[in-house]
Formats: structure tokens, C-alpha cells, sequence
């Protein structure tokens, strides 16, 4: 809660404060009397006078203004003023000091930016944390661990850069050059064709290699026979392993490594796990040690895809079920939470995106899909009837059309290899910043036009409760995401301000225009209906998005 708070302080207020300097410093520039610089609106808390601008801090915080003599076409302005007053200077300085304010926020997110690029922001790398076995991604030789560092001699340093270079490339045969164990690797693969989101969060076909993913797996176990050597010694379903003997695990592909390299048939070992209350338990659980004692040499026939932790009746948890939904298909099928998916028809289950593949092409048959478990040590197959349902996604909040059968895995993720990417080249530093304010300015603008068109749902507007708990989140995550952040807001308040509407400052510049056009400024009886619209249509905005923001709270 401190830290929302602290956020919310320093993000609008930073924000409220550049816009009306923007303001107040054209105002200055070109003689103009500033008589309030206000943050935020309503009762003042508190102010000061310092020369002929009172400066003050308002009860309400969503905004602030900056009082110029002369702006209240009701209020007269004294002869001897009538230099310094808003309302007489030429048509170019009122546009001036009007645009100022939303300049100033895109100005100040071009520097934040400088700040992210300089100190640079971790992003996830080409580290591969996980490779689907089967998948095109491991039939042309890429492994889990692996680098990418180029793709056809051009660097790769993030993962957003390594899907660039492949998005535009489908169909083509490209050479990865990979780093593996100390060796560099060259690697030909063809580009194939995977669903992904753009930068509008809609789904498209793009080039890519399907079965590669940045996030690798935790070392979150399943254990699914009572006969296993792994369940004798006290090993569950959903106990995460922190340690075997001293060596830290981090990754499911530590625990591998870690076995296979104090496999010692009658060696004894201590696994430390991290046990919940239940599976589904935010509680992190305690730390509990259990002795084993490894048997002979692996059996090469039980040491399949998931490596020499199968031999002991070690599994990832992501081919478990961790819950069934009442009255699905899964359910009334018989389904049960820590069940193991084996097979779906007769394609081996490795991970979950597999079950969720296979349901999708199999759901619009005739027939039922058949599920082969291990239960207790016990195998059964399930007949079971996906369901067509069309669901609200999460993040675009369109309507989707998906197969279901109606349970969730026990899926742990752990957090991607990460690097930082600094530019302290100053030229480069600025084309970085301002190219990056650009991309962001143009997609803003871009998915305004598809909310006015309906292509994206008006759920994904947010007000000041989304604004509080993004800037928490971001000052939590770090100093550099919340100034990426906030930049990010600034160019939000950048392009709110120039809607044309009458309270907003883009308001202001239209009614400028239009003196322009016609040689007079706008008559007072338009500018109070145009006033009285636009304020219908700002307390409907934020109605809409203090409806949703609620929504949010109460749905999640």
C-alpha cells in the first residue's frame, strides 16, 4: 500500500507538474501574468506567493492548471495589464502556450527514456529456457540452454529482437549461430509460421520456430506413482526442489543435471523441497529435506524426455492437473486434480501447450478425445467430449473461440535469463529515446482508432485506480520500470490533452484553428456549449473507466 501510494505521488504529480511548467514557462516567455500555478484542482491545501504567481497544492490530485490574467473571456483585465493579459496577445503565442503543455509531457517522455536507455532495463535474453521435444525448434538441434547470438550474421542481443528477425521470414531457411557449454554452434533451421500477439495484443501469423520459449521451467515436481522411489521417500505432487545434497536448483533442468551428476547407484542424496499447504496455495510454503538413496544405472527405457528424474518417478509439473472446473467435460469424464497426462490418442503428453494443441485439433471432430492418465500408478483412459466456448481474452477483452475439456495444469514458471541493454553513445542515446517515444505515440494512436472502430474492447480503458496499482507494481519491480512507466503515461497525457474537446487543452487549440479560418475568435455562447459537452463527455470517460476499474478489482 506505501509503495502505491508513494508511486501514485510521485507519477501524477511528476506528470501534472511538467505539463503545467510547460505552460507556465511559454506563458513567461512571452510576458504573460501567471497568477496560479496549481497542483491538482479544487480547495487549495496549502500555497505561497512568490513574485506575481501564487503557487499552490489542490485537495483533488487528477490534474492541475496554471491561472493566466486574461484567460476568463467574464473577467475584464485592467488597461494598464492589457499587454500581459492571455487574451490579447497574437493568435500564434495563445497556440503556443496552449500546445506547451502536452509538448512538455512528450518532451519529458523522451527524456525518461534517455534515463531507461542509459541505465538500461533488464528484458529477457536469446537464452532458450525451454524447447518442446518434437517440435521444430528441437528437430533442427536447439536445446534448452542454448544462446542464440546471431540469426544469418545479424546479432541477436533480446528476445524481442530474435522474434524480429525471424517475424518477416517464414518459409526461409535461416542459420542460427548458438552458444552451447563453451561452443558456438551453427544451426540451419526453417522459419515456420506461429500464432503470436502484435503491439495492438491481436492475434496474427507471424514467422518464428515453434517450440522455443525464454521461460524456462521450475523445478516444480509431480510424482504420480506410490511405487516410485521418488513418492517412497516422502516426494509429492507439487513440492518444488530447492536443493539436491548442496547444489542450488533453480530450473527443472537443474534438477537433471544435478542427478545425473551424483548418480551413484546406493549413493544416498538429500532433496530439499518447498511444500505448500495445497498446490493452489499462494503461501510459499515450507522447507522440508527428505532422504533417498539412488539406485542402480538408470534404465535407459525409463529415461525418456524427462531425464533421470523419470527413474525415480519424477515428472515436470505441467503434465499434472492441478484443478478441474465443476460441471466440465473433464469433470463429468471422471478427471481428477494430480492426475498425469500420458497421451492424447497416441501422441506421448511432454507439456501442457501439447494437450492444449492437441484439444484444439481434435475438439471440432466427431468422435470423443481420448486421454491416457497415470493415477496412483495406475493407468486409465478418459473419453472426453471438448467443448466449443467462446471466452473474454484476458488482455484484449474480445471474444475468442477456443475447445475446452475444462482443467488447469500445475504449471511453475520460472523467470527468463535476463539482460541489460545500455546506450551510452549520446547521439545514439537520442535517437534511441526519441524513436522510441515515436513507436509508442504511433501505436497509441493506432489503437485509438481500432477502440473508436470496436476492435478493441472500450474494457481496456483504465482510470486513476489501474493508474495507482500500475504505478505500485512498477516501483516495486524497480526505479528503471517505473520511469519506463511513467514515460509511458506522460505520452498517454501527451495525446489526451490534444483531443479536441473543449476542457482539454486540444480543446482550446481547435477553437484557435478555427479563429484562424474564419479571422474572429469563437463566440462566448459557443465556447459554453462546447464547455458544457465536453464536460458530459469527460465525466462519462471517467465514469467508464472508474466502472472498469472496479470491474478489475471485483473479477480478479
Amino acid at each position: 500500500m506505501l509503495t502505491t501510494i508513494v508511486g501514485v505521488v510521485v507519477l501524477l504529480g511528476g506528470l501534472i507538474f511538467f505539463h503545467e511548467l510547460g505552460h507556465y514557462t511559454v506563458a513567461k516567455l512571452f510576458r504573460v501574468k501567471v497568477e496560479v500555478f496549481s497542483l491538482g484542482f479544487g480547495k487549495k491545501l496549502f500555497s505561497w506567493k512568490l513574485g506575481e504567481t501564487e503557487y499552490c497544492l489542490s485537495i483533488f490530485p487528477l490534474g492541475g492548471y496554471v491561472k493566466l490574467m486574461g484567460d476568463d473571456p467574464y473577467k475584464g483585465v485592467a488597461p494598464a495589464d492589457a499587454d500581459r493579459a492571455f487574451s490579447t496577445q497574437k493568435l500564434h503565442k495563445r497556440f503556443l502556450i496552449v500546445a506547451a503543455g502536452p509538448v512538455a509531457n512528450l518532451a519529458l517522455a523522451i527524456v525518461l527514456f534517455m534515463f531507461v536507455f542509459w541505465f538500461g532495463q533488464p528484458t529477457p535474453g536469446t537464452r532458450l529456457g525451454n524447447v518442446t521435444y518434437a517440435s521444430p525448434a528441437w528437430q533442427a538441434g536447439l536445446r534448452a540452454q542454448d544462446r542464440i547470438v546471431e540469426v544469418d550474421g545479424a546479432k541477436a542481443v533480446s528476445w524481442s529482437d530474435l522474434e524480429e528477425k525471424l517475424r518477416a521470414r517464414e518459409g526461409q531457411r535461416v542459420e542460427l549461430l548458438v552458444a552451447r557449454s563453451g561452443a558456438e554452434l551453427r544451426i540451419p533451421v526453417v522459419v515456420g509460421k506461429m500464432r503470436a500477439r502484435n503491439e495492438y495484443l491481436e492475434d496474427v501469423e507471424v514467422g518464428g520456430i515453434k517450440g522455443m520459449s525464454p521461460v524456462p521451467l521450475a523445478p516444480m515436481i509431480g510424482v504420480s506413482d506410490p511405487r516410485s522411489l521418488a513418492f517412497q521417500s516422502g516426494l509429492r505432487t507439487g513440492d518444488l526442489v530447492t536443493k539436491i545434497d548442496s547444489r542450488s536448483v533453480a530450473l527443472y533442468d537443474d534438477l537433471n543435471e544435478a542427478l545425473a551428476a551424483d548418480w551413484k547407484p546406493g549413493k544416498p542424496l538429500v532433496v530439499t523441497v518447498r511444500r505448500k499447504p495445497s498446490p493452489e496455495s499462494k503461501d510459499e510454503g515450507v522447507e522440508k529435506s527428505f532422504n533417498l538413496t539412488l539406485p542402480g544405472t538408470p534404465d535407459p527405457a525409463k529415461v525418456g524426455y524427462f531425464g533421470v528424474a523419470e527413474a525415480l518417478g519424477i515428472f515436470p509439473s505441467d503434465v499434472f492437473v492441478l484443478k478441474v472446473n465443476p460441471e466440465s467435460a473433464a469433470d463429468k469424464g471422471g478427471l481428477k486434480a494430480g492426475d498425469r497426462v500420458v497421451r492424447i490418442g497416441d501422441e506421448p503428453i511432454l507439456n501442457f501447450e501439447t494437450i492444449v494443441d492437441r484439444v484444439q485439433e481434435q475438439g471440432p471432430l466427431e468422435p470423443p478425445v481420448r486421454f491416457v492418465l497415470e493415477r496412483d500408478g495406475q493407468a486409465i483412459t478418459l473419453l472426453l467430449k471438448p467443448v466449443p466456448t467462446e471466452q473474454e481474452d484476458p488482455l484484449t477483452h474480445q471474444k475468442v473461440f477456443r475447445y475446452l475439456v475444462g482443467f488447469a495444469p500445475m504449471t511453475a514458471l520460472h523467470e527468463p535469463d535476463l539482460v541489460k541493454i545500455q546506450v551510452r553513445q549520446p547521439i545514439e542515446l537520442v535517437q534511441r529515446a526519441v524513436n522510441e517515444t515515436w513507436s509508442l505515440t504511433r501505436r497509441m494512436v493506432v489503437s485509438l482508432s481500432k477502440l473508436v472502430v470496436g476492435r478493441i474492447s472500450v474494457k481496456n480503458l483504465g482510470g486513476p485506480v489501474l493508474i495507482a496499482s500500475v504505478a505500485g507494481r512498477s516501483l516495486d519491480a524497480g526505479v528503471i520500470p517505473f520511469i519506463q512507466m511513467m514515460a509511458l503515461i506522460s505520452i498517454n497525457l501527451f495525446l489526451l490533452n490534444l483531443f479536441p474537446i473543449p476542457v482539454l487543452d486540444g480543446g482550446h487549440l481547435l477553437f484557435f484553428a478555427i479563429e484562424a479560418v474564419k479571422g474572429r475568435p469563437v463566440s462566448i455562447r459557443t465556447m459554453e456549449i462546447a464547455h458544457q459537452v465536453g464536460m458530459v463527455f469527460i465525466l462519462m470517460l471517467v465514469g467508464l473507466t472508474l466502472f472498469n476499474d472496479i470491474s478489475r478489482i471485483v473479477l480478479h
